[in-house]
């Protein structure tokens, strides 16, 4: 065992040649290599430092990364630790170490792997949030401005300080949704909110309401409601907002609807939606019940609320557009947008609006009508011309794949074939029939792969599977065995033997085939191809990043043709133009994206965002 450790610690020359910042250091704890980014970031020689204990080198980080690298050492994996650099220190950001263990072809641990990040500019900038929370904290409580959160699967309401204040209550006060509602005085303000929550529970409806309260003395005061509905899992499971005392700058509204049915005596005999509109502050003075119908609101719950709040994107329906045509015309022609209804389905509108009174408190007249059926019409036929391109995209790409695919497996053949006729060794060609067994497997599971996309083609419903990352990276290697061995090259995996992805099988063997095989083909001259896999955990994603240090190439140039068919951008005889192309289409086709960070000369990364759903 100590020979095996002795020959792996000898061969760490490809270490100098990672464009990552990478030291290693043995189960003593002391450096056994580095590569040169690792070395410029702390202004060390590797000759000086080589053999040394990482204490001596950091004084500084004592028993709070010893136990780290302890930890490593006993397997755990991506242990991270930060580092802030002293004086003494000539590196000048704050940096992430990630610690893993670094294993022999045994799977014995012999050391630990340390990987250095900067700490990106978003990370510092969390620092600087916090305090700014502070801060908004602090003026919230002058402005009588509170924040409160709801857990409806918990039934809790919780409250920032300043709500107390507003509710004129102690901090010893337990506040309940139940509670919280009675507060407000007179009935019809706390039916409002009481609606308004419901709607929000069941509809996902978010409100800003102007209502009453009773404070815990008696006193009432006007009031500014605002709460935001949250969903997981396609369910309203919690509720947040704010709550502001407006009564120094409130004035209360009066009711003015009474009018309108002895002004407008067609108001409610057309048979399309009528809504009568504030002109300076859009908010709904009247409706009649052809548009109470079409939305499913009660009348009430309509009235002194923003029109805009019912349009469903505001972006296409242009107020400011608008309200110049008003200004010059008095009116303005149809638009076309959309509008959500109590369920909170959406209803395609034409809306047109006339200025009807002309005094100091003007009012617009908008007719609404409802435009679905020939909205969903032409929709249909958009989708259909839309979806039969796809079909076609997704069979010529089809076609690439199957091609591509099995010229790497003929070629892995081919090479495997050529070292076994000029090999004469028996434990040699026993291990290359062995090579060749495993080929002609992958072959296999390759055609049922392919036979797979025709079935998921054939049958929208299938989903994709929770597969294993490492076996399929396995299967890969074996996929490009003959070219990693004709080329002396290496792949460093340091993907959690527990991540799994959610791909079609597939599509995922195809993708890492690719990717590697990528690599090793534009390996730079006279260097064997180094290859590192590694994975981290987003809320969405599951990213997979491969590192090279191949040719590298110039994306200012050709970053935007990078991923399209046919194109090439080294002079390899072997270049078709169709490996990141098909990989390109497999990843989107599972809703994920992939990404690519290359310097001319130094090597390539791409990154690929495996989607969870």
């Amino acid at each position: 065992m100590l020979k095996s450790n002795k020959s792996v610690i000898s061969s760490l020359d490809w270490i100098a040649q990672i464009p990552s910042s990478i030291a290693i250091i043995d189960t003593d704890l002391k450096l056994q290599s580095a590569s040169p980014k690792w070395l410029s970031i702390f202004n060390f020689d590797l000759e000086q430092i080589k053999g040394q204990e990482i204490f001596h080198l950091f004084p500084e980080l004592g028993s709070e990364l010893q136990t780290r690298l302890r930890y490593s050492l006993d397997g755990l994996r991506d242990i991270k630790f930060k580092f802030a650099p002293t004086p003494e220190i000539e590196a000048t950001d704050n940096s992430i170490w990630h610690l893993n263990p670094w294993k022999d072809g045994y799977g014995n641990i012999i050391g630990v792997i340390i990987k250095v990040e900067t700490i990106s500019k978003a990370e510092e900038l969390q620092w600087e949030l916090s305090k700014t929370k502070h801060l908004l904290n602090e003026k919230n409580s002058i402005a009588q401005i509170g924040s409160w959160e709801f857990d409806i699967e918990k039934n809790l309401l919780q409250w920032t300080p300043a709500v107390y204040k507003i509710y004129g209550v102690s901090t010893d006060f337990k506040p309940t949704i139940e509670k919280a509602i009675d507060f407000y005085s007179p009935k019809k303000s706390r039916n409002t909110i009481k609606n308004s929550l419901e709607e929000a529970k069941k509809a996902g409806v978010p409100w800003n309401e102007k209502l009453q309260l009773r404070q815990q003395d008696g006193t009432v005061i006007w009031v500014n409601t605002i709460g935001r509905p949250k969903f997981k899992d396609g369910k309203c499971t919690r509720i947040i907002g704010t709550i502001q005392n407006i009564t120094d700058t409130f004035t209360a509204p009066s009711d003015t609807i009474s009018l309108y049915g002895k002004q407008y005596p067609l108001f409610e005999k057309v048979d399309f939606g009528l809504a009568i509109i504030d002109l300076s502050s859009g908010k709904i003075k009247n409706v009649n019940n052809k548009l109470v119908q079409l939305l499913g609101f009660d009348k009430s719950y309509l009235l002194h609320k923003p029109f805009s709040q019912f349009i469903k994107n505001n972006k296409r329906l242009d107020l400011g557009k608008l309200r110049k045509q008003l200004k010059t015309n008095d009116e303005f022609n149809g638009v076309k947008t959309s509008i959500l209804d109590k369920d909170n389905k959406t209803i395609y509108i034409k809306i047109s609006g006339t200025i009807i009174d002309h005094n100091i408190n003007k009012n617009i007249l908008c007719t609404i009508k409802n435009i679905s059926t020939e909205t969903n019409l032409e929709k249909n036929y958009k989708k259909t011309i839309r979806l039969s391109a796809e079909k076609n995209e997704k069979l010529l790409n089809f076609a690439h794949m199957v091609s591509h695919n099995l010229k790497t497996h003929a070629s892995n053949f081919s090479l495997l074939l050529n070292f076994l006729n000029s090999e004469n060794g028996t434990n040699e060609r026993k291990k290359l029939i062995q090579m060749l067994f495993s080929a002609s497997d992958n072959l296999t599971t390759t055609i049922k792969g392919l036979r797979e996309i025709v079935e998921v083609r054939s049958n929208i419903n299938l989903e994709k599977k929770l597969l294993s990352l490492n076996e399929h990276i396995f299967l890969a290697e074996q996929n490009v065995a003959g070219l990693l061995k004709e080329t002396q090259g290496k792949i460093v995996n340091e993907v959690p033997d527990s991540l799994m992805v959610k791909a079609f099988p597939a599509y995922l063997n195809s993708i890492l085939t690719n990717c590697i095989t990528n690599s090793i083909k534009y390996r730079k001259e006279g260097k064997s191809p180094i290859i590192i896999l590694s994975a981290e955990e987003e809320k969405h994603y599951t990213v997979l990043s491969i590192e090279d240090n191949g040719m590298g190439m110039d994306l200012k140039k050709y970053g935007n043709k990078l991923f399209g068919l046919y194109n090439t951008f080294h002079k390899n005889k072997d270049s078709r133009g169709i490996g990141l192309y098909i990989t390109k289409n497999q990843v989107e086709a599972m809703n994920g994206k992939i990404t690519a960070n290359s310097t001319v000369g130094q090597g390539t990364i791409f990154k690929i965002f495996f989607n969870k759903k």
